[in-house]
């Protein structure tokens, strides 16, 4: 009989069950781990690691935020993100420069974002000079400026997802349940009780549930709704040339897209806004032709010469909440916790939000 079986036709029982095996599921099963070593903790996912939204998120690190409390979790993340890379070794980051575009009249609101406080400033010559290299025909009109900030962070989700779940999965008594859709979550006997599509049970002592954009799609997906969470499709193309050296990250920031040298794929990731509203991630998802009319029409305005380069990219969904705030709140009672609204940033808010979930289960003050 396994340790974690009470009876022959008992549910498995852990510790803890971690619903989700993206970059919020896979910090939170890390850091369990990490805090109580004897902890044992299953992860469970209806696909595998990292599929949806952190398999194919840019792992653009901006910590920036609309509001005082998405800059605390945007600062906080950042010092998480410093953390892991010390403990792993190496938690796939690399140091990128940002160039912002933006108009004038919104530069103290840009610079109001900065979770550390920093201030942008004036171009250089130099750096106007490795800007109109880097991007050719890089144009603005007379009430639009670029402005330099402080070097930030291009990483790699799905890499330090596997990451993550070897340093957990490496411990004996833990393990992950794959292809299992949790679609309801109840209590009896004091336990936590995990319920699959087909009917398969595990127990637990407590749960944390990130689906990510699976979030209107199984257990919390009333508790999100009464939260105001909507799905939305995220779009990035591919710009097929090399990034030169040295190349930093260009943001349009009154058009909510950037472009980020990606130095895996020798190419460039341009991500926009997509218009498209209540796409959910288990529905056929493409580039369609408004969002590669939208991606043509920003590069004609301001980066004409890749056009010629635009092919392709990524496209998946992912769950937005009021205000892009992340929401990490109990679900009917103190023992299971959901953490949801990645908003387009689960990749640069999961640290601190796994951080929050487990501090809610384990009675510490969150972030």
């Amino acid at each position: 009989m396994s340790e974690r079986t009470t009876g022959a036709s008992e549910a498995p029982h852990f510790d803890l069950a971690v619903v989700g095996a993206g970059a919020v599921g896979a910090l939170a099963a890390y850091y369990a781990v990490r805090r109580d070593p004897g902890r044992r903790v299953a992860v469970i996912t209806h696909a595998g690691r990292g599929t949806g939204a952190t398999r194919l998120s840019a792992g653009f690190d901006t910590p920036t935020g609309r509001n005082p409390a998405q800059r605390a979790l945007a600062a906080r993340s950042t010092a998480l993100f410093d953390e892991l890379a010390a403990g792993l070794g190496d938690a796939g980051r690399a140091p990128v420069d940002v160039r912002w575009l933006v108009a004038r009249e919104n530069t103290a609101a840009l610079d109001a974002t900065m979770a550390d406080g920093g201030r942008t400033r004036p171009v250089t010559g130099e750096q106007r000079s490795l800007l109109d290299r880097t991007f050719p025909g890089l144009a603005h009109d007379s009430g639009q400026v670029l402005l330099a900030g402080d070097p930030m962070t291009a990483g790699q989700p799905q890499r330090l997802t596997d990451r993550l779940l070897d340093e957990v999965l490496g411990r004996p008594d833990n393990t992950m349940l794959e292809g299992l859709r949790i679609s309801e979550v109840r209590r009896r006997d004091g336990r936590v009780e995990l319920v699959a599509a087909d009917g398969s049970r595990i127990t637990a002592a407590k749960a944390v549930l990130a689906p990510g954009p699976w979030a209107l799609d199984g257990p919390v997906a009333a508790a999100a709704r009464e939260r105001g969470a909507r799905v939305k499709k995220v779009v990035a193309f591919h710009i097929m040339t090399p990034p030169p050296p040295g190349a930093p990250a260009l943001v349009l920031e009154d058009a909510d897209a950037f472009l980020l040298p990606h130095r895996p794929g020798g190419h460039w990731i341009f991500s926009i806004t997509s218009p498209d509203w209540d796409r959910g991630p288990d529905e056929p998802l493409a580039i369609d032709a408004r969002d590669r009319e939208l991606a043509r029409a920003l590069l004609a305005q301001h980066v004409p010469g890749f056009l010629p380069h635009l092919l392709g990219g990524r496209v998946f969904s992912d769950c937005f909440t009021p205000g892009h705030l992340p929401v990490v709140d109990t679900v009917g009672g103190e023992d299971v916790v959901m953490a949801i609204g990645g908003s387009g940033s689960g990749y640069r808010l999961a640290p601190a939000m796994a951080e929050d979930a487990l501090n809610l289960l384990d009675g510490r003050p969150r972030t």
